[in-house]
């Protein structure tokens, strides 16, 4: 199966415009039944703080899951989600949903580590999920996540054979995001898919370089600029024999790693 990361150039906080932006985007893409996209974060709305205010939740994922089930793809997609916290607080995450080719949810992740301009109001998560689709079992991240390798070898360890990552990740550190994403494929023997948007809003220019990545460390295929999709073919067999051929992952020292909650779907 292929794996696609879409990179697009939202319209600030115009959540009609970007829907359709979007599923332009799906559809002038070369793909086939049962092939997985992955959206940059927030892709309904650019990053902002206020995202929930445009984007319902219960309507953002029901967008996705007619988006997926008109094409019969997976897709993986970043939406501010509502949630109350235990204390009735009703504050938002910032997350991605994944939406199988029938149009059900399969599961959504929530952004583990928050950037210092979100922490005061996105809930942070407190688990890995890992997605399995048949074709390989899938991790998604978002963003800043990408910065703390010890997130990414936990899913690793709990059976991650495909890094997901949404992103909006700025340009004037695009050289960190290129060599952690080579970095994070490189040390778990993982692919890594990673989908950042382009352009500008009315605060930050964002780098693109959207890209697949073998767990060799191979940049497959990169999207410099504009809205088009970078391409993975996921290659069982290659991927199972390096792993078997090369033991990094299977000499982690699990007790210097601490615990996380792993939840599948």
């Amino acid at each position: 199966m292929n794996f696609h990361a879409l990179q697009t150039d939202p319209v600030w906080l115009d959540v009609a415009e970007n829907r359709r932006r979007i599923e332009g985007a799906l559809d002038v893409t070369a793909f086939e039944r049962g092939d997985f996209f992955v959206l940059p974060e927030m892709c309904e709305t650019g990053w902002s703080t206020n995202a929930a205010d445009y984007a319902n939740t219960r309507d953002s994922v029901d967008w996705l899951c007619s988006a997926a089930r008109s094409r019969q793809v997976w897709i993986q997609a970043g939406f501010a989600e509502h949630e109350s916290d235990r204390a009735g607080d009703d504050r938002i995450a910032n997350s991605v949903a994944i939406v199988a080719p029938d149009g059900s949810l399969r599961a959504v992740y929530r952004k583990n580590f928050l950037f210092p301009s979100e922490s005061s109001t996105f809930m942070r998560g407190n688990e890995i999920v890992i997605v399995d689709i048949g074709a390989a079992r899938v991790c998604p991240f978002i963003c800043y996540d990408l910065r703390f390798p010890e997130l990414w070898r936990h899913a690793a360890l709990a059976g991650a054979e495909v890094f997901t990552v949404s992103s909006c990740w700025p340009a004037v550190r695009r050289e960190h995001w290129r060599t952690l994403l080579v970095a994070r494929a490189v040390e778990n023997q993982c692919s890594v898919v990673a989908a950042n948007r382009c352009g500008t809003d009315p605060t930050t220019e964002y780098a693109g370089a959207s890209v697949v990545i073998t767990p060799l460390g191979a940049r497959v295929h990169e999207v410099l600029e504009g809205s088009h999709a970078a391409t993975l073919a996921f290659d069982r067999t290659a991927h199972d024999a390096w792993r078997a051929n090369f033991s990094a992952l299977r000499d982690t020292r699990t007790s210097l790693l601490g615990s996380i909650t792993v939840t599948r779907a």
